[in-house]
């Protein structure tokens, strides 16, 4: 994210292109009214994907600035943030995503996927699908599922190994035929989820 650019190619399958190390904006965001009690917007607005700690070892946000064209070039922007929060032995997310410029942007699937860190492909401790709305000019942010609450994960985590999330997902750009992917973002690492007080983060933001 930031600086990939992400495209579906003509077999279906979607491609990534480096278009920039600290992708940059080329067009006026349009005035914010009713902006949540949040720093979403301007946080790592110069990066590509930015994570951080708060609240100590239980909770964590990252932030994924995304672009996305076709081989004519950029068509437009948005912002992916995920806050992770523990309920014990349980993870639990909020998403927003946010409009920074182009056509309106209509979310397909999203996820947020609970992974376990193993030798070889990293199985699975929860799979969560959600879905944002539409997002444009005029309706510029959706929370999902609100501004204060949080999907919870499907599966409890009690193991001792170590565990990870996936969060990612789909959307199409008003006007144009591709479905296009916000490639996967992390809030970071955690473990120690069989002993009270549970699940803590052992590395905030992901290397």
């Amino acid at each position: 994210m930031g600086g990939a650019l992400t495209t579906t190619g003509a077999n279906g399958k979607p491609s990534t292109t480096v278009v920039a190390d600290d992708f940059q904006q080329t067009a006026p965001v349009a005035d914010r009214v009713g902006i949540a009690a949040d720093d979403y917007d301007s946080w790592c607005e110069s990066g590509s994907v930015c994570g951080r700690p708060v609240g100590g070892e239980y909770i964590a946000e990252v932030k994924g600035n995304a672009p996305y064209g076709n081989a004519a070039g950029v068509i437009g922007a948005f912002d992916f943030i995920v806050r992770q929060a523990f309920n014990g032995q349980y993870a639990r997310w909020r998403n927003t995503l946010i409009w920074d410029y182009g056509p309106q942007i209509e979310p397909q699937s999203f996820t947020n996927n609970c992974r376990t860190n193993v030798t070889g492909p990293d199985g699975y401790c929860g799979q969560n699908p959600f879905y944002f709305g539409n997002v444009n000019s005029a309706s510029w942010r959706s929370d999902k599922p609100s501004t204060t609450t949080y999907y919870q994960n499907s599966q409890k985590t009690t193991g001792s190994g170590r565990y990870h999330d996936d969060n990612y997902g789909s959307f199409f750009a008003y006007g144009y035929s591709p479905l296009f992917y916000a490639p996967t973002i992390h809030t970071g690492r955690w473990d120690r989820c069989n002993a009270s007080p549970y699940c803590r983060y052992y590395q905030v933001p992901w290397a």
